[in-house]
């Protein structure tokens, strides 16, 4: 496998609207970075990212479910984004956004907005990082190398990997 840095690329966050880069958001804090590429749908339709993000909020096999310690935060061993094929103006962070993109942190459990992006129309970052349009799960190391990439239904792929580089710990 050819092991490469996950190189930041600009979005736009969808919470307040501004341009960012996507890999200035993980910091070094030891979580796992999982980036989901949305498929054309909008939050709130069904899609093959709808269904991921359930799995991945629900599922027994999710590494979500599975590994991240009892008593902690949704997101703290991973720190999962989506961003969204569409524009920011045309994506709404409303009640249709999946619950794994705005968990609750922190001891006030207040809800972690900035997980969700859209492209930004003058570098898209689908076409600057050869993502194929049809979705994509890019899984990056602690150390923000991508060690893996999978098809957004490949969960049960998803679930293996983990497996052999975590210890079980249910929620």
């Amino acid at each position: 496998m050819n092991i490469r840095r996950f190189k930041s690329a600009p979005v736009m966050r969808v919470c307040d609207g501004n341009p960012v880069h996507l890999g200035h958001h993980a910091i070094a804090d030891g979580r796992w970075r999982i980036y989901a590429f949305a498929d054309n749908a909008l939050p709130g339709e069904s899609s093959r990212l709808a269904s991921w993000a359930e799995w991945m909020l629900k599922s027994s096999d999710s590494p979500v479910v599975k590994y991240t310690p009892a008593g902690t935060d949704l997101d703290s061993l991973f720190d999962i984004k989506v961003i969204y094929q569409q524009p920011n103006g045309e994506i709404d962070f409303g009640p249709d956004i999946p619950g794994i993109f705005k968990p609750r942190v922190g001891p006030f459990q207040l809800t972690d907005y900035e997980k969700v992006y859209a492209i930004n129309p003058e570098a898209d970052i689908f076409e600057a990082r050869g993502i194929d349009q049809k979705v994509a799960v890019v899984v990056v190391r602690p150390d923000q190398y991508v060690s893996h990439v999978l098809p957004l239904e490949a969960v049960e792929e998803l679930a293996s990997f983990f497996y052999g580089a975590l210890n079980s710990r249910a929620r």
